[in-house]
């Protein structure tokens, strides 16, 4: 007994040496590579297939069912079917219509020139607005250009000139000209005194 009990307890003490998951070599992991490869392209093929086939047994379903529909159903299902396609249109135009205004804002183009356009001829392929045309429909001068401030000759208008200023308001009030006054004001010469602009 005590022998049995020695050569158990030596049998439990080699190591157990298990195989080594994996390839061993770099030509056994090429191969599992290829296989691993083959066999995804093989699965993605089946599911396009599946797909296909699913598609085709809704598409039949949807045939029954409008085949068993009474004549009223029908009708209620070809009127929503037109309405979607409706909203859908409209959606669509919407969408192009607010990407323009965002589009021509961007690019500083007047409300006025918006109005003339036609959007069929603003997009571009890909649906949407061409930034190019609208920069050049903006009226905004060229970077190049140079103003009359960038040629450090100061002012060449004056936007207040002929306006009357708070003095010669208050010359004519005391002149008691108040028909003169009312005049000077229809003619605009206030204006620039009402908008603060002058004192």
């Amino acid at each position: 007994m005590s022998e049995q009990s020695t050569e158990q307890t030596q049998v439990e003490a080699e190591p157990v040496t298990e195989e080594p998951k994996g390839p061993q070599t770099l030509e056994e992991a090429l191969e599992q590579i290829t296989e691993l490869e083959s066999n995804v392209t093989k699965y993605k093929s089946l599911a396009r297939q599946e797909e296909a086939k699913k598609k085709e047994n809704w598409e039949k379903l949807q045939e029954l069912q409008r085949a068993n529909m009474s004549e009223t159903d029908k009708a209620l299902l070809e009127a929503e079917e037109r309405g979607r396609t409706a909203a859908m249109a409209e959606y669509e135009n919407q969408l192009k219509h607010t990407k323009l205004q965002a589009a021509a804002a961007k690019a500083g183009v007047p409300d006025e020139v918006l109005g003339l356009l036609d959007p069929s001829k603003v997009f571009t392929d890909e649906g949407e607005p061409n930034l190019d045309l609208l920069s050049s429909l903006s009226g905004t001068k060229r970077k190049f250009e140079k103003t009359a401030a960038d040629l450090n000759i100061g002012a060449q208008s004056n936007a207040n000139a002929g306006q009357l200023s708070r003095a010669d308001l208050q010359r004519l009030t005391n002149e008691r000209k108040f028909g003169e006054i009312a005049k000077l004001r229809a003619e605009g010469r206030f204006d620039a005194l009402m908008r603060g602009q002058l004192n």
